[in-house]
């Protein structure tokens, strides 16, 4: 990484928006995730539709991203040890092999005509197990690429390239699932990897040569968590996150029902509405990157109500219209709320701790979303899928009104 002050004598160079890419290493990293995601979004989306086609059954969506919560569990906990005790860059370079095979293997049995919904269920299961394994690694590399100054302008900016990947993504996928078939698009996403991989190889972090100290693994992780609920903010924050988690989050793994069956829009319109989503998202990250210290609680508390205000809306629109608006919104709002607690959380926590903290945050927002999804698919096979996710939405928006109530000191953030 370039002196503080060679790194100060460019930023002028940058606009306060884009001020964290002024560090070469987080450039790269930055640029390798944009094509690596955009590769993911494309087989989310391709995946999505394979197993509705194949099952007819919202059960089923919500059952094939649950069972990628079972590894998460044990291997994002024991991930968060390692990544406060091995080389990062390793750690990640690992995983996004394991994920490209991964995405070859779906290929491979999507184009041999074989594919059945255990086998999506089996990759999925590898899949949540990679993912779990790279996370919290990923989430604290971000720091270690700028320095705790650029932190929230670079987690902001590593969202609105998730986002900007949603954009794109579901845009390309909705056209590939069409052209090329869901095989196409999973093999994309395979070769996608290379890009992250490449960029991780070039980077240069002097000063983290070696593995610390090897460390008790239960004693770790035992107090990874005594840490997390002894700080109170860091506490109050990983509620935020679980409960947005659980309730708002599994609109985006039941899309392809509100696509198919309640808008009637086919496989393109289910890209349109993921791009929605993602140009929705990107705006509120690109917001995130330009909020002042001393008023970031508050646009996250802002964020944490309008998501779930807006999903109830969108639970109630026949409008296709309509619904792109809606859908825009909420991204909008989750990524402001997702981006904030992020950054919030890393930059209150002691460095020794950032790895387990953060696996913990990582288990919260990816577990329970999966769980939600699991929850409300359920209930959408007795009911309808937008009366269901309608019910969590107002439960969610309840939960944060009194989260603004109880908690103040997350509303008071600098």
């Amino acid at each position: 990484m370039p002196p503080t002050s060679e790194v100060a004598s460019r930023s002028s160079r940058w606009p306060r928006t884009f001020r964290a890419l002024r560090h070469r290493n987080f450039r790269l990293y930055w640029s390798g995730q944009v094509v690596s995601l955009v590769g993911t979004w494309i087989q989310i989306v391709a995946q999505g539709w394979l197993v509705y086609e194949l099952t007819d059954s919202a059960l089923m969506l919500g059952l094939v991203n649950v069972v990628g919560l079972v590894p998460v569990i044990p291997i994002s906990l024991l991930a968060g040890v390692l990544s406060d005790w091995l080389p990062r860059r390793k750690v990640i370079i690992g995983s996004e092999i394991v994920l490209a095979l991964q995405a070859f293997a779906l290929a491979l049995l999507t184009w041999l005509g074989v594919i059945q919904a255990w086998h999506v269920i089996v990759l999925s299961f590898v899949q949540g197990a990679a993912a779990a394994l790279e996370q919290p690694a990923r989430l604290v590399f971000v720091a270690d690429t700028v320095g705790k100054e650029d932190l929230t302008n670079a987690v902001a900016l590593n969202s609105s390239v998730y986002n900007t990947a949603r954009i794109v993504g579901p845009a390309i996928a909705g056209l590939l699932v069409a052209w090329i078939g869901e095989a196409g698009c999973f093999l994309v996403n395979g070769i996608s990897y290379l890009a992250v991989i490449l960029a991780l190889l070039a980077i240069r972090l002097p000063g983290q040569n070696g593995p610390r100290e090897r460390p008790q693994v239960a004693g770790s992780l035992v107090d990874g968590f005594r840490y997390t609920w002894n700080i109170k903010i860091i506490r109050s924050l990983m509620i935020i996150v679980a409960v947005s988690s659980f309730f708002t989050l599994p609109y985006i793994i039941l899309m392809p029902v509100f696509a198919r069956d309640v808008l009637e829009a086919g496989p393109e319109g289910l890209g349109f509405l993921m791009t929605a989503v993602g140009i929705g998202a990107i705006s509120g990250a690109l917001l995130v990157a330009n909020v002042r210290a001393g008023r970031r609680g508050k646009w996250l508390m802002v964020g944490n109500i309008l998501g779930p205000a807006f999903l109830v809306m969108f639970c109630l629109s026949q409008s296709f219209v309509v619904s792109l608006a809606l859908v825009a919104l909420v991204g909008a709002s989750n990524a402001v709320r997702q981006t904030l607690a992020n950054s919030l959380i890393q930059l209150g926590v002691a460095e020794k701790y950032r790895g387990r903290v953060m696996s913990i945050f990582n288990l919260l927002f990816n577990g329970m979303s999966r769980v939600g999804a699991m929850g409300v698919g359920g209930v959408a096979e007795l009911t309808s899928v937008p009366l269901a996710l309608g019910v969590s939405a107002v439960t969610s928006l309840f939960l944060g009104l009194l989260i603004v109530r109880g908690m103040p000191e997350v509303y008071h953030l600098p």
